[in-house]
């Protein structure tokens, strides 16, 4: 425009200006690229002569907004370490029992059958049968001992499979809360987008026409490249917003796959 008499020299700096720090981002973004790739590489074991290349990009895949009483209740169900903890908790209890039982009298009954002889014809049967009958008489105090041992282990599990519980409940809540904040930053952010672009196409047209100079277009340019970085923080969110409640939830594969 410069060149046809219709631009000035002021313009023309100004956007070989906004041209070079352009260019510097791009550098930056670049190499921040190069790095990351390098520590996934090193977090994925590679080989560091293999060159990784990203096979998508940072996308938004909606996600329904699950309750947080049916959450909750899959996560009790799915997570590994409320299993372990349940199965814990069943294991003392029969400690208990089997402690309880052991006042009662046991009946033990033994037998044996055999062929005694120097050949087939000259064999006689014999046989042996006892049976014994085992009284409990003086161990009152270890089995009660034992008893309140387990019932000590017992009251410890519970008390860990509350704190499970509120802890499981609080990630499950605050990643609910995060995954729809973070929906809502999208939606915000591609409407940014959308209208920065507006305001970009609206500033050239002013310029082309001559009604305004090319700083309306540079600060229309600027706006459109934070409302860009807006829109990629706003993904990158969500997207780990979706991760934090499939592992809340105990359902990674279930719930993050694509």
């Amino acid at each position: 425009m410069q060149k046809e008499g219709v631009g000035t020299g002021i313009d023309t700096l100004r956007a070989n200006v906004e041209l070079q720090n352009e260019k510097q981002r791009l550098i930056q973004a670049e190499t921040d690229r190069e790095t990351s790739l390098f520590g996934l590489s090193r977090l994925l074991n590679l080989d560091p002569r293999q060159r990784i290349e990203q096979a998508d990009s940072l996308s938004f895949f909606d996600t329904p907004q699950p309750e947080v009483e049916s959450s909750m209740e899959a996560a009790l169900g799915a997570r590994e370490e409320w299993k372990a903890l349940e199965s814990q908790i069943k294991a003392a209890g029969y400690q208990k029992k089997a402690s309880q039982d052991s006042r009662l009298p046991s009946l033990q009954f033994d037998g044996e059958f055999a062929y005694v002889g120097t050949s087939g014809n000259t064999t006689l049967p014999t046989y042996t049968y006892q049976a014994s009958v085992n009284m409990p008489l003086f161990t009152g105090g270890r089995i009660r001992a034992e008893v309140v041992r387990a019932d000590l282990e017992i009251r410890k599990l519970q008390e860990q499979r509350d704190d499970l519980r509120n802890q499981i409940a609080l990630d499950v809540k605050t990643s609910l809360l995060n995954l729809r904040s973070a929906r809502n930053e999208v939606e915000v952010a591609n409407l940014g987008v959308q209208l920065s672009k507006d305001e970009v196409d609206q500033a050239r047209d002013r310029f082309k026409a001559g009604v305004a100079n090319n700083i309306e277009v540079i600060q229309a340019q600027d706006s459109l490249s934070r409302a860009n970085d807006n829109q990629i923080a706003a993904l990158y969110r969500f997207n780990q917003a979706r991760a934090d409640v499939a592992r809340s939830i105990g359902q990674m594969e279930k719930i993050y796959a694509k």
